[in-house]
């Protein structure tokens, strides 16, 4: 064979290559695509009450030509793309929308009878700014839900603002109210934190000791303390990368077992040496969370019992994953006044009508800068609006398309914003400004 049809040759096998790795890609990609989209919309449609048409046309615009079937009677919702790739997410009450990613309807129904014991919601007391306040308050809340430019909607879709203690402000767009469970995305972390605070309470974890994970105990892994996983320095290689098929999407929306996947990954950098934003950590603290539990019920109705019916807040769903693990990372729904609820709880140091539902300094701890991390994030909750001219005692949790909930103790102040932003729309920096700005 002469040169140039080698050449050839091995320049048409190059392009099979790359035309099949391509393929292969793009279809894992696309059913990450078709699971997100089964996921959101189950979700948004079950848990949050709403229209699936509304969901399709504000929640899933990253991915906007799937088509979606909701079975009412199964309670799933399924998610087609291209007509070629199908996911499917099924409801449980109290639990939420789960994929169902190599575990079936039947066995995840049969996974649980768990039943959430709700005390039913403590409402949260109002009060009355003085009038230059509340017009004061009122002008930034009509400029947070204004919608300046159709081709970049802000979809603001509620706000709470509690001043010591009391419900001084409050909004929610058309379609929403404040019985509406709304998604978090990563303030979830936040709650995490909480579960794991009230687990160092009870003595059964330990901040500054090595994360009790056995399948580290043989590795340099042993060294990461559970107070690294909280400040996601613990040194771990994951991928945090939402534009690709990467560790973050197929943890989330492919592999049944969110903290185990995470667990397997191997030491980049020795524990505390770096900083780098990873929900993985945030699902290990939740596999730490289950395995101090002797039965899987007892860890699902953990939050519920020990969290959210102290604070009342009766419209919280924690989701899990095929496996029957919190996403302690990103699915939880809750009302603005629920998570404004979370937020007081925080602010008073853990205590709740008398109750100490946190251990004391938690809340000091869980708000204290992680190094190297420029000045940016604490233990599961942000701090960088402090980097703005905002008070040095604030503190956040933060989640995708703009979910907020600012804790500021000096000012004895919580708010709430939810929405739906894509593409960093919202001007949050300015607008928490002006808010704190008026105490």
């Amino acid at each position: 064979m002469s040169l140039p049809k080698r050449i050839l040759r091995i320049a048409l096998y190059f392009v099979v290559f790359i035309l099949l790795y391509n393929i292969r890609y793009y279809y894992q990609y696309a059913k990450i695509g078709a699971a997100y989209n089964a996921k959101m919309a189950c979700s948004c449609v079950f848990v949050s009450g709403r229209s699936l048409a509304s969901v399709e046309k504000e929640d899933l615009y990253a991915i906007p030509f799937a088509s979606q079937t909701v079975d009412r009677r199964k309670q799933t919702v399924t998610s087609t793309l291209f007509g070629v790739v199908s996911k499917t997410a099924l409801y449980r009450p109290g639990l939420g929308c789960t994929l169902l990613n190599t575990v079936g309807a039947a066995e995840l129904q049969r996974q649980t009878e768990l039943v959430v014991l709700s005390k039913g919601a403590q409402e949260l007391p109002d009060s009355t700014l003085p009038a230059a306040q509340g017009q004061a308050l009122a002008k930034t809340l009509d400029w947070a839900f204004a919608e300046k430019d159709p081709s970049r909607p802000v979809l603001t879709r509620a706000v709470v603002v509690l001043h010591q203690g009391k419900v001084v402000a409050e909004r929610y767009a058309p379609g929403i109210n404040r019985n509406t469970p709304l998604l978090g995305w990563s303030m979830t972390k936040s709650v995490t934190n909480a579960m794991i605070g009230i687990l160092v309470k009870d003595g059964k974890l330990v901040v500054d000791a090595p994360a009790p994970i056995d399948e580290w105990k043989d590795d340099k892994r042993k060294a990461i303390k559970l107070d690294n996983l909280l400040r996601m320095n613990s040194g771990l290689r994951f991928d945090e990368n939402y534009g690709k098929v990467s560790a973050a999407t197929k943890m989330l929306f492919k592999i049944p077992n969110a903290g185990q996947y995470a667990l397997r990954f191997k030491a980049r950098a020795e524990p505390g040496q770096e900083w780098y934003y990873s929900s993985g950590t945030s699902n290990i603290l939740q596999e730490i969370i289950r395995r101090q539990f002797n039965s899987l019920n007892d860890y699902l109705a953990f939050p519920h019992q020990r969290l959210f019916d102290k604070l009342g807040m009766s419209t919280a769903v924690m989701e899990p994953d095929p496996a029957g693990n919190y996403v302690g990372s990103s699915f939880m729904f809750a009302s603005a006044r629920d998570w404004a609820k979370f937020g007081q709880l925080y602010l008073q140091d853990g205590a709740w009508n008398g109750e100490q539902i946190l251990p004391r300094g938690w809340a000091a701890y869980s708000a204290k800068e992680t190094p190297n991390s420029d000045g940016q994030y604490a233990a599961q909750f942000w701090i960088g609006y402090r980097k703005d001219g905002m008070p040095a005692d604030l503190f956040y949790a933060d989640g995708f398309e703009g979910q907020r909930v600012l804790i500021v103790p000096s000012k004895e102040l919580v708010v709430v914003r939810l929405g739906c932003t894509g593409y960093n729309n919202f001007e949050d920096k300015r607008f928490f400004k002006e808010i704190l700005g008026v105490f």
